[in-house]
């Protein structure tokens, strides 16, 4: 995810910090001390990292569950409002996405019970009862904690792990598209009530029920761009005239190709073969550094995803939303067809999507 930075591997996947999520820790850390001084601010930041901590910990119980069913697992990103598993694909199976999207709240469940377990035995049932983050009880306040977490993600409604749930389970009885738009608006009325509640007691929750609110309508619409997508064969919507690079030319010619049309990639090829691809952020990222005269070899990706003819949309979807790139080459053997653009993708998914709907 853009503007996060890797801080660890856990079993193989990465888990990164957003830096909205330092500047929100930063924050809380002069609230803290503006209420109490110095070793509050030292107490508050540290539940909070203690609390994120238990956030990956539910986060890798997504993962890894996930992981057993074959689905790759990008990273794990920490925001301020938690923690998302980014995964190149969700199973559509209801049994796999159900057990996935319980893996998470589970954690949680059993993380509580054993830190409330362990203030019990340690400062027993007074203390332990005793709100606060200090002491012997912010290990208890901490359980608590991750048992509200676990509580509020049950909740049914997208993008959270209960929408997934009921997803799941709408899914054995009707078609995913559908399941996903019920989990969806679910989500949403949810959203609109925790914002109401929010404006007139905190804040946080509205902010919390705006992410809620358009993360719901980002998942609808990928599920219906999947479907729309689904068998769907490349030749179906890639670009056919387009404007491809030499290695040998200097990326001022990639900047005259932009001006005049609608490309921002460029496949570059040598002898009739694709060697690489050049990027529009790479292209201004050379042009402040080098000038307009370096040759494309110099900053050209050599590391790039092929399109070939006999892959689907829905396939080619996925992969432009992993690599970050605008289009993608198209290529029969080893020899460039064509290129298929997210412009395209999008046109190919309305038109067909007005269709349907006439129909």
């Amino acid at each position: 995810m853009r503007g996060s930075f890797r801080i660890a591997r856990v079993f193989g996947i990465p888990v990164s910090l957003h830096i909205t999520f330092l500047l929100f820790v930063a924050f809380l850390a002069m609230v803290y001390a503006f209420k109490g001084g110095l070793a509050e601010a030292v107490r508050g930041v540290s539940f909070i990292l203690a609390l994120f901590l238990s956030v990956t910990l539910h986060e890798l119980g997504h993962s890894l569950v996930a992981r057993r069913f074959g689905v790759k697992v990008r990273e794990i990103v920490l925001l301020p409002i938690g923690g998302v598993s980014q995964m190149e694909s969700m199973p559509e199976q209801p049994r796999q996405e159900f057990l996935i999207a319980v893996a998470g709240p589970l954690t949680s469940v059993v993380l509580g019970l054993l830190l409330g377990a362990f203030s019990l035995l340690a400062y027993g049932p007074a203390e332990t009862l005793r709100a606060s983050v200090t002491g012997g009880r912010f290990i208890a306040n901490l359980g608590r904690v991750n048992l509200l977490l676990a509580v509020f993600n049950l909740l049914p409604g997208f993008p959270m792990d209960g929408g997934r749930i009921l997803r799941s389970i709408l899914a054995t009885y009707m078609p995913f598209p559908r399941a996903t738009r019920i989990a969806a608006v679910t989500g949403r009325l949810f959203a609109v009530c925790l914002g109401v509640i929010g404006l007139f007691g905190n804040v946080w929750l509205a902010f919390i029920a705006v992410f809620i609110y358009l993360g719901a309508g980002q998942e609808e619409s990928g599920v219906r761009m999947r479907a729309a997508l689904h068998d769907i064969p490349v030749s179906r919507a890639m670009v056919r005239e387009f404007q491809e690079l030499s290695p040998d030319d200097p990326i001022s010619r990639a900047v005259e190709f932009a001006y005049h049309g609608f490309q921002e990639d460029f496949p570059v090829t040598k002898d009739g073969e694709v060697v690489g691809v050049l990027t529009k952020a790479d292209t201004l990222a050379a042009l402040h550094r080098y000038g307009p005269q370096v040759a494309v070899s110099q900053i050209m990706r050599t590391d790039f995803t092929r399109v070939k003819t006999d892959q689907t949309l829905e396939q080619v979807y996925q992969a432009v939303r992993q690599c970050g790139c605008s289009s993608l080459p198209v290529v029969e053997g080893n020899r460039l067809v064509g290129i298929i653009t997210l412009e395209a993708l999008g046109r190919y998914f309305m038109f067909s999507s007005a269709a349907s709907d006439r129909r």
